[in-house]
């Protein structure tokens, strides 16, 4: 096996590994797209899917934006899903065609879907598929799913047999193609792989509709994005931080310097949801300013198994871990006509405005699930704050200072 995951990453080095078969990976230019509205008065944000269907549908219906059918019923509400469809659960497909349904549908009444991109998704467009549940093979296959892998399996004999012949003049041991080899290479790629690959590269049905939407938006006076935004990248406008992950998902790619995989991007930072809110909050006042808003949500970020707000209600955190790999957490977040709700277990609880808040709201949470033992904990830490002791040597002006 070791032999194959040694050949499928020299293939990709080689850019051979994603286009094996019928596509070319030429780089379409990215459109602008709209990331920016006002006066919306009623905005649902939900957040990370992770591939379950079932839990997705529940949120939706629970939030009022669709109804038995699955159509939608949210009328002008604007629908915020943070990213992260994929991976974990084995329904990305079947959740993205709902999706797309409801696009139309919302756009119809007056409402709009917005699906941001979150690292899940970057991470199928470039082939970092450590976390992609086998449900999601399974749910591409077809009755040529056998023929079509066949024929990607001859491509990596080619291939293969081309490095064999720069690995001979270089005097190295080429590897050998035999029935060993071919055995753990049909172990390692199950059928539906190959359409999973060529749905997420570019020219792909689902890259195809990844890059139609943004990583960052910005309704009335909120920024939504997957999972934060670093300081070093606050000199970028949101059309260009859109712009640039846009054109990466449409194969604008380099082996560095990818925004899609920046840490301190949108797609990964954890600042906002894990630092020090005494560390991070210069940062956020900053963030804040930059982009005029008042409040930052986020998903990314798996904690609690509530919506959770931090920095007095500043950010809030909506990926409760929804999905049934995460402990199906089903919540959303509700802004009506500029308050903030979150809606868990049937109620609508009003989300802090500063820190005074906080304790009340965290136990009203607890009340609703009190079988959530991380939430217990994080309660019980806010009552009882482990205070630092100060050595007996320092002075009570030397903390002044």
């Amino acid at each position: 096996m070791k032999i194959i995951q040694n050949l499928s990453k020299g293939l990709k080095q080689q850019g051979i590994f994603l286009c094996l078969l019928f596509l070319s990976t030429g780089i379409i230019a990215a459109e602008k797209i709209q990331d920016e509205w006002n006066d919306v008065s009623r905005i649902v944000a939900i957040g990370d899917i992770h591939g379950d269907y079932d839990n997705y549908v529940d949120v939706l219906r629970e939030a009022g934006l669709i109804n038995r059918r699955g159509n939608w019923t949210g009328k002008e509400t604007h629908m915020v899903q943070v990213g992260d469809i994929p991976d974990r659960g084995p329904d990305t497909a079947r959740i993205i065609a709902h999706l797309q349904k409801l696009e139309k549908q919302a756009s119809r009444d007056g409402g709009m879907v917005h699906v941001l991109i979150g690292n899940h998704e970057f991470m199928n467009v470039i082939g970092d598929l450590r976390y992609v549940h086998p449900g999601e093979y399974e749910a591409l296959t077809s009755r040529n799913s056998s023929r079509i892998r066949d024929g990607y399996y001859q491509q990596v004999v080619q291939a293969v047999n081309a490095q064999n012949e720069a690995r001979i003049e270089a005097e190295e041991e080429p590897i050998i193609i035999d029935d060993a080899f071919k055995t753990q290479w049909y172990e390692k790629f199950p059928l539906g792989y190959v359409e999973h690959r060529l749905s997420w590269q570019p020219g792909g049905e689902f890259n195809d509709w990844v890059s139609t939407h943004n990583s960052i938006i910005r309704i009335n006076g909120t920024l939504f994005m997957h999972a934060g935004l670093g300081p070093e990248l606050l000199d970028l406008s949101i059309q260009e931080i859109n712009d640039k992950i846009r054109s990466e998902i449409l194969g604008d790619i380099h082996f560095d310097n990818n925004l899609g995989e920046d840490e301190t991007g949108p797609l990964w930072y954890r600042g906002l949801a894990m630092n020090s809110q005494s560390d991070e909050a210069p940062h956020l006042a900053n963030l804040l300013d930059t982009y005029k808003v008042e409040t930052v949500v986020v998903g990314h970020t798996p904690n609690l198994g509530i919506i959770t707000p931090r920095f007095g209600g500043q950010v809030v955190i909506t990926d409760t871990g929804i999905s049934t790999y995460y402990g199906s957490y089903k919540a959303s977040m509700l802004i009506a006509d500029g308050k903030l709700f979150a809606f868990q277990e049937g109620e609508y609880i009003p989300l802090p405005a500063n820190d005074e808040g906080m304790i009340p709201y965290f136990q009203t949470q607890l009340n609703l699930t009190p079988e959530n033992q991380r939430l217990k904990a994080h309660l019980e830490n806010l009552l009882n704050p482990v205070v630092e002791e100060v050595p007996d040597e320092v002075s009570t002006e030397a903390i002044a200072d």
